[in-house]
């Protein structure tokens, strides 16, 4: 089996491999995970590139339990990544594209309300010395960043507040999104609509507001405040 694009995992003196996409959305962006799916190899190793497995008495002193699952379980939920050098690369260049997505979505230009193109906003991080870092949140790196953008380039993240109502039924999963991407300053919860008022900054708008259409089939009711 060829499991040159998988990676390890290490806790204590155990690996595990693991699919490199959903690992990271997992480790790095806290998505939730089923580790049947998740490991790339159905085994616990004491030494991966030699092809080592943990025996069961191995895991039940270590692990207490003989089961490999849920020995691989804590060994990625407690373990550390180890990137190969082509891993890490990858993985600098999609967050730094996510971070000039990002900028390019949220930031306005002050001068024209606009936002800035993604382009320019490239040629900005690059003039700053912006270098992305593999395993660091990207909302954090955002906003380093915009600070390190700001004697480049114009740049606004002016806050917008708005009021929200969703139907009760509809509203579990879109609440866990207000509170990732806003500030919730009020909310009530009635007997048909969950009511809020959130504040965000204002390229998210557009951007929340598709997302949470899509989530709720469309059955969300925002109104901006002055």
């Amino acid at each position: 089996m060829d499991t040159s694009d998988a990676i390890k995992v290490r806790y204590k003196d155990y690996e595990i491999m693991v699919e490199p996409d959903l690992a990271k959305e997992a480790k790095l962006e806290g998505k939730d995970h089923d580790i049947q799916r998740l490991l790339f190899v159905q085994e616990v190793f004491k030494d991966a590139d030699k092809g080592e497995r943990a025996s069961a008495d191995d895991l039940d002193e270590d692990f207490g339990t003989r089961q490999v699952m849920e020995a691989a379980d804590e060994i990625f939920e407690k373990g550390e990544m180890q990137l190969t050098t082509d891993q890490k690369r990858e993985m600098r260049q999609d967050k730094y594209k996510q971070v000039v997505n990002m900028i390019a979505r949220r930031a306005m230009d002050p001068k024209t309300g606009n936002p800035h193109p993604p382009q320019r906003v490239e040629n900005a991080l690059e003039e700053a010395g912006f270098n992305a870092d593999a395993m660091e949140d990207v909302e954090a790196q955002f906003e380093d960043a915009i600070e390190k953008i700001r004697p480049i380039i114009p740049v606004s993240l002016e806050k917008k507040t708005v009021a929200i109502r969703i139907p009760n039924d509809k509203a579990g999963k879109a609440y866990d999104l207000l509170k990732r991407k806003a500030d919730i300053k009020d909310e009530e919860w009635g007997n048909e609509y969950f009511m809020a008022r959130v504040t965000m900054p204002a390229g998210v708008l557009t951007e929340l507001m598709e997302e949470l259409q899509e989530m709720t089939g469309g059955q969300v009711q925002m109104s901006e405040e002055a």
